[in-house]
């Protein structure tokens, strides 16, 4: 049974881990009852052991945390967003411009439990947010809901990342802000345990810009640090 305490965060590579962790308390993570965890790399890494973790900690929420590369003016490099759902981009039929969602042909990625304990997913997870962070806006409170696209190679150039928000936007998802490659693979398995999920991703980039001398990495995580501590 669930420790109603217990939150199980996780972090995609080592690298996130390492940067991430300076700059927690970790005296005060520790008495949050928090455990930390790696999730490993891309969408099927990060499914796969959201799963097995869940399965051996049975957590009473998960969070995930790490970078991103920002789709948009609102995430700014150096800055950290909490989400509200999470996309997905890749799995369907054809690619680039030619490109269809599963959901968009009709089918689902999961098609539920006949008990309808876990309800079926498409293309589109809800996630969990705080409501009661300082200064952060409710979901509510906003005209537009922070939408993280993930998706199982990141974007090579803007020319990509530009299709990919206009592809996001054109199925009627609001505010697609930043680019990831695993948390639609951690919601999908906090889903099937029925384990509330949050996402914080901290904007190391520009989404396409592959040039690393520009990329901050350590602002990003240090932005992260400051949203998870805000948390209960």
């Amino acid at each position: 049974m669930a420790d109603v305490n217990t939150t199980l965060l996780l972090i995609p590579t080592s690298g996130e881990r390492s940067e991430l962790l300076n700059h927690l308390d970790l005296s005060a993570v520790s008495m949050k009852g928090w455990t930390c965890e790696l999730c490993g790399f891309g969408l099927v890494a990060s499914a796969a052991a959201t799963m097995r973790a869940i399965q051996s900690q049975q957590p009473a929420r998960v969070i995930l945390a790490g970078i991103a590369g920002g789709l948009s003016d609102a995430a700014s490099v150096g800055s950290a967003h909490w989400f509200d759902q999470v996309i997905c981009d890749g799995i369907g039929v054809g690619e680039g411009e030619q490109f269809a969602s599963a959901e968009s042909l009709g089918w689902q990625q999961w098609p539920g439990t006949d008990e309808a304990l876990v309800p079926a997913v498409g293309d589109r997870i809800d996630l969990s947010r705080p409501k009661n962070l300082s200064g952060e806006d409710l979901p509510e409170a906003r005209s537009e809901a922070n939408t993280l696209i993930s998706v199982c190679a990141a974007s090579s150039d803007g020319v990509m990342a530009s299709r990919r928000g206009s592809l996001a936007s054109t199925n009627d998802h609001d505010g697609v802000i930043a680019e990831d490659m695993e948390a639609f693979g951690v919601a999908m398995a906090c889903r099937m345990t029925s384990t509330p999920c949050m996402v914080v991703r901290g904007i190391s980039n520009a989404a396409g810009d592959r040039d690393h001398s520009r990329w901050q990495i350590t602002a990003s995580l240090r932005s992260v640090a400051d949203r998870l501590m805000q948390l209960n």
